[in-house]
């Protein structure tokens, strides 16, 4: 645990300031950033716990303000969309570690290397997501039938439960009620698919989470 501490530090006095001159709040192992409407980015920079490498991960969360959206912090597990990994070289929907070493130049030149993954690669990807919802229109519920649905057509998408419903919030939003209660039913019913016949230990916090994923799943009461 040690480690980790030490490694969130020298992030911190590598690329915090750097990161809070471009708008990024936070602080190691995740810095976010919520300048697109609806939409919060993501970067998580994290140490293994027993092995000598770092990964950095960037991810989107679903920023809508609806009645059955998950109550508590604003990047709630239901709310993640979208989790890809940073290398040197690009954006990959591949796990990457970055090795440490117990040579702090080493390491130092990984923390610039990074930052230049970032500021280069990693603010690619996130502009993609600038003019929001337009890349996002054009998806139908009949695609997710044919199989998993990815993201910009490039990288895999974790949950696809997850991602019907951001189409089904983006769709709310701008008042598709049919194409967004398609999406709602489309999600309801993979969930209930993906879970039947599992033998899943039921307690009090299991039954709530699911009940609350549940409702976020449904169409929310709209005025």
């Amino acid at each position: 645990m040690n480690d980790i501490i030490k490694f969130n530090t020298e992030v911190n006095n590598h690329l915090k300031d750097t990161l809070k001159s471009e708008k990024w709040s936070g602080t190691s192992p995740v810095f976010y950033k919520n300048d697109v409407p609806n939409l919060i980015k993501c970067i998580e920079v994290r140490r293994s716990l027993k092995q000598d490498h770092f990964s950095c991960n960037l991810s989107v969360y679903s920023d809508f303000k609806f009645s059955n959206s998950p109550k508590g912090k604003a990047m709630h597990t239901h709310k993640q969309l979208f989790l890809v990994a940073l290398t040197p070289e690009k954006v990959t929907s591949s796990s990457y570690h970055w090795p440490l070493k117990d040579t702090k130049d080493f390491n130092t030149q990984q923390m610039h290397t990074l930052w230049e993954a970032i500021a280069g690669h990693g603010t690619l990807f996130f502009n993609r997501f600038n003019n929001f919802p337009d890349a996002f229109l054009d998806i139908e519920p009949e695609d997710f039938k044919r199989g998993d649905v990815k993201l910009f057509n490039k990288y895999d998408v974790y949950s696809q439960i997850n991602y019907m419903n951001f189409l089904k919030e983006i769709h709310v939003s701008l008042h598709h009620i049919e194409k967004a209660t398609a999406f709602s039913d489309l999600a309801l019913a993979q969930f209930h698919k993906n879970i039947k016949g599992k033998n899943v230990l039921h307690d009090k916090a299991y039954d709530k989470t699911v009940k609350e994923y549940l409702n976020f799943l449904k169409m929310p009461k709209t005025p």
